[in-house]
């Protein structure tokens, strides 16, 4: 390996995992491809007894530089146990300034909690300014999977990572093919120095923070263990191998397929779910009633063609098909195809994007001044000709989104879903209740969830503008549920039944069978429904110069519609949107309980049916026997699938290096909140969340609205955009939210002990 010799191998032994400083002055006669910043140790027993010789000491060696002090607590890095970010970290200390030395020393001190003789603290020459920030890793976190990982941020602080604050570029690269050339240029001297640190110390698995400062030059600032289980795998890399044949055997170019675009499979069923629930997602809404939906409002037809792919058990979204679908249906062939490449190269490009397709990559709405848009956008795609006809075909599915009469025959339809009957128990039954739960409740979500984009891009084009204020429209968006005519929520008389359906039967995992249904395990959730709604606000009255924008709007749209009209008709499909989201999740809720009612039948427990395909499930010549070999293989199957690393945004055939760019994180909302974050999966609880904490989820459905009845003082999300559902549960309820923070960082945030989020200056850290 380059930059490593053999004199770098007969130095191993001087790598006892036996702290911070003692770990890199072993490492630091080795290394070829970085430098150790100098630094010296203060003990607990030198502090205690002589604290103020000791910070004149430290003020005199180090006056002309700006200080680290770190803990190195005995014991707090062995190769059996670390204690990585337990203890404090002070930055940015004046070596001159005694008073902050003291300061700094006594924080470290204090969070060992209590300091024992023997404890350190270290101090170390701080390296700045510093150009890039890094923790890498010889193993995955948290599975130990084979794949050698860098995070990487952009300066100014060494800590960017750590602390959770910073956008980070994340690599995987898988250990059995790790080549410099799978990363940027200017980040490979950042991997040359990982493999150096493991070609040091051994097969102990570690993590390596380090930063390079301006010039370049890597600084080597903590080396810790790992504590995670590792293992030869030849089985991941045959999986991986398949999966890439897969691809390519589905793709005649590269392929761009997405886990957040266009119905978001990985807020509503994960990034890995289990296969009755990914089957249940594609048969009620991936493979026909998302088209169906869409053609009914004149978009294109795109044929039959499936949503969905399924890639080493992850859903994509096939994005291409997606984009195509969201076309005109009277556009010219050649335009559409000319559109969607465009699209698709915009997606490439800005990868941060994958969750906005609807409103930042793709024209769905006609609306003033598209054509100047279309062409900003994507300069030279279309003559002025060819754009003038695009955004004359979609005033077609324009004009549905805003019909009125639509709207009430989808409520009605939703009303009748949510007194369906309750699915019989029987292979043949199920089946039935599968194809009209699809092409009822699901066809009509799709065409509800479709009109409110198209008219959500209406209005954030007014926006856009100038023409509309977004706090205003922010502001009717919270008030839009508080409305005695919706149904789900009124508890007056026959009403009671039709709420009680809808909140009853949903689940914290829409679509997985293993989750008990709300009324299992909340059993006041109706009586504090109410509770989960904001006082209410006085419905949004446009403005003269909003009016005059919208009424442009409107005019060659040929609808007879005023500006309130408008306004009041998104407000009725917000309302429409969430009324079908829970007619939905009730029919899932119940079909669910149908399957598990058939399983136990066969002696299939609940938590073991969910891990059968549906056709397998439903087939009713399958013997028991054959299933429960089945269910034995998928759980296998499923746990090795998850020690594989797969991006949000698949658009290349090669996995052996995996890209998580930086999330473009959603802030709603407004104030500072701070505290310890409370995990919450489809499995909490709801009365072991403490009131007024923090939540973090990595996704969440309708399922989840018991959360608001926690009040939590903040949301935070790794999946989920700003019209997600959750985006809009928590603007109506008047609850921030950051939504969106990305697998990564999401964990670093779900992690630690404390996190402060300020929704005004758009910040989050760790601390």
């Amino acid at each position: 390996m380059s930059g490593v010799d053999e004199h770098a191998r007969r130095d191993r032994e001087f790598v006892a995992w036996s702290g911070k400083r003692a770990t890199l002055e072993g490492l630091r006669p080795s290394l070829r491809t970085a430098r150790v910043p100098d630094g010296f140790p203060v003990s607990f027993a030198r502090w205690r007894d002589r604290r103020a010789a000791t910070v004149e000491g430290i003020a005199n060696r180090s006056s002309h530089m700006q200080l680290a002090v770190r803990s190195d607590r005995a014991g707090e890095d062995s190769a059996s146990v670390s204690s990585a970010g337990r203890y404090r970290t002070c930055l940015d200390v004046d070596g001159s300034d005694r008073r902050r030395i003291a300061a700094a020393v006594d924080a470290v001190f204090a969070s060992y909690a209590p300091a024992r003789a023997a404890d350190e603290v270290f101090i170390q020459r701080q390296i700045t300014p510093v150009r890039d920030a890094i923790v890498a890793s010889t193993h995955a976190l948290p599975d130990g999977a084979a794949y050698r990982v860098l995070s990487i941020a952009a300066g100014p602080r060494s800590d960017e990572v750590t602390r959770g604050a910073a956008d980070v570029d994340t690599w995987y690269l898988a250990r059995d093919s790790t080549r410099p050339d799978s990363l940027p240029a200017h980040w490979r001297p950042y991997l040359r120095t990982l493999l150096e640190v493991e070609h040091i110390v051994g097969t102990q698995p570690c993590e390596v923070e380090m930063v390079a400062d301006q010039d370049g030059d890597v600084w080597l600032l903590q080396v810790r263990p790992l504590i995670v289980r590792t293992q030869v795998e030849p089985a991941l890399i045959a999986l991986r191998q398949a999966t890439e044949a897969g691809l390519r055997a589905r793709s005649q170019a590269s392929p761009l397929l997405g886990m957040m675009p266009d119905w978001n499979p990985a807020e509503l069923l994960g990034e890995h779910p289990r296969p009755l629930a990914r089957d249940l997602f594609d048969a009620l809404i991936t493979r026909r009633a998302w088209r169906i939906g869409r053609s009914a409002l004149g978009h294109a037809d795109v044929g039959d063609v499936g949503l969905l792919q399924i890639h080493a058990g992850r859903p994509y979204v096939d994005v291409r098909t997606s984009l195509r679908s969201l076309l005109p249906a009277s556009v010219a062939a050649a335009i559409g195809e000319r559109m969607v490449d465009a699209y698709c190269r915009r997606l490439r490009a800005y990868p941060v994007l994958h969750d906005k397709i609807e409103f930042e990559i793709a024209f769905t709405a006609a609306h003033p001044g598209i054509e100047d848009r279309i062409e900003s956008r994507y300069p030279g795609v279309l003559d002025a000709r060819e754009r003038s006809a695009f955004a004359h075909a979609l005033r077609a599915p324009t004009r549905a989104a805003l019909d009125g009469p639509r709207v009430q025959r989808l409520r009605g339809g939703f009303l009748r879903d949510l007194h369906s009957p309750v699915p019989r128990a029987h292979p043949a039954r199920l089946r039935h209740a599968l194809a009209r739960l699809e092409l009822r409740s699901a066809v009509r979500f799709a065409t509800a969830a479709r009109m409110a984009f198209a008219v959500e891009a209406l209005l954030r084009t007014a926006v856009d503008e100038g023409a509309l204020d977004a706090t205003r429209l922010t502001g009717f968006k919270q008030s839009a549920l508080v409305d005695p005519a919706l149904p789900w929520l009124r508890a007056e008389g026959d009403m009671q039944l039709t709420r009680n359906a809808a909140l009853g039967h949903i689940r914290a995992g829409t679509f997985d069978l293993a989750v008990p249904a709300r009324r299992e395990i909340l059993a006041h959730a109706f009586a504090s429904a109410s509770s989960l709604l904001p006082a209410g606000s006085a419905a949004l009255a446009p403005t003269a110069q909003e009016s005059a924008y919208l009424q442009r709007m409107l005019e060659p749209l040929d609808i007879a519609m005023s500006p309130v009209e408008l306004l009041v008709h998104y407000r009725r499909l917000l309302q429409l949107r969430e009324l079908g989201k829970f007619a939905l999740a009730r029919g899932v809720s119940l079909l669910l309980d149908a399957l598990q009612a058939h399983a136990a039948s066969l002696d299939i427990g609940r938590e073991d049916a969910g891990w059968l395909p549906l056709r397998d499930l439903l087939d009713a010549d399958m013997p028991a026997a054959v299933l429960q070999t089945r269910i034995v293989g998928a759980r296998q199957q499923h746990q090795l699938e998850s020690r594989l690393r797969m991006p949000l945004l698949l658009d290349r055939f090669a996995l052996d290096s995996i890209h998580y760019a930086p999330g473009q994180a959603n802030y709603l909302g407004n104030g500072l909140h701070g505290g310890p974050p409370i995990r919450v999966d489809a499995h909490t609880h709801p009365d072991s969340v403490p009131l007024h904490a923090i939540i973090v989820i990595a996704s969440a459905d309708p399922g989840f609205d018991w959360i608001f009845l926690r009040r939590p003082a903040a949301l935070v999300t790794a999946f989920g955009g700003p019209n997600s559902h959750m985006a809009i549960r928590c603007a109506e309820s008047g609850v921030p939210a950051l939504l969106g923070v990305g697998p990564e960082r999401f964990r670093r945030l779900a992690d630690a002990p404390r996190i402060t989020i300020n929704f005004d200056a758009r910040t989050c850290i760790i601390g």
